[in-house]
């Protein structure tokens, strides 16, 4: 049996709990307890490193695919020759003093006759197929740089001929009138509405005459 006097005069330090010391001492200890196993020293429940997560994007700023290009055919970009009648439409104004509902302004500057630009209008099909362009008297060259505005850009030239104090003609082919007429080839007459001769050019006459040779050419 240990001898408590003889251990505290070793060790001075030491200090004897007494009975009232081990019972404070025994409800410290409780309390501790208590605070650390409300916390819970669950493995489970420590909390874990998540992964990061991209922010969330709002409904209207979601990025969408872009709606897909229709495309049409070649035609849907005519304006001129053979466009359909919403699209002369939405290049032409029409006039209406012209009872026949056929003629678009504006009208020629320094005509006589005041005379629309396009005169003639005529479709065919849901296309138009026909017309009369009246331009201020100019050259030949002049004109058919002109006719070419009427035309897709696709259009070649077959042909080309001059009748003696009559008209002159070109005849175009274009795959893109080919794609909405069934035949793509035009025929433009240039001529002088006043003295009948070719030049200088006040009228161009678009048609669809087929004529691939200038042999094929229909007359003026």
């Amino acid at each position: 049996m240990v001898n408590l006097s003889a251990l505290l005069r070793v060790y001075p330090s030491v200090k004897l709990l007494t009975a009232a010391t081990a019972a404070t001492a025994a409800t410290a200890l409780m309390a501790i307890v208590a605070l650390t196993g409300c916390k819970g020293v669950n493995p489970a429940a420590e909390p874990s490193a998540s992964a990061p997560t991209s922010p969330a994007v709002s409904p209207s700023r979601a990025a969408t695919p872009s709606p897909a290009v229709v495309r049409t055919p070649s035609g849907s970009a005519l304006t001129g020759f053979g466009a359909t009648s919403i699209q002369w439409k939405a290049a032409h104004t029409l006039d209406v003093s012209v009872p026949a509902r056929n003629a678009y302004l504006p009208r020629v500057a320094g005509s006589a006759d005041g005379e629309d630009t396009w005169q003639l209008v005529t479709m065919a099909g849901g296309r138009i197929t026909s017309y009369k362009l009246n331009v201020a008297p100019s050259s030949l060259s002049s004109a058919e740089a002109r006719a070419r505005q009427e035309l897709p850009a696709d259009a070649r030239l077959l042909w080309t001929r001059t009748v003696a104090d009559t008209c002159a003609q070109e005849q175009f082919e274009s795959a893109a009138l080919a794609a909405v007429l069934g035949d793509g080839q035009v025929n433009v007459e240039f001529d002088n509405a006043v003295s009948g001769n070719a030049t200088p050019v006040t009228e161009e006459l678009f048609s669809t005459d087929n004529a691939p040779t200038v042999a094929q050419a229909p007359a003026c």
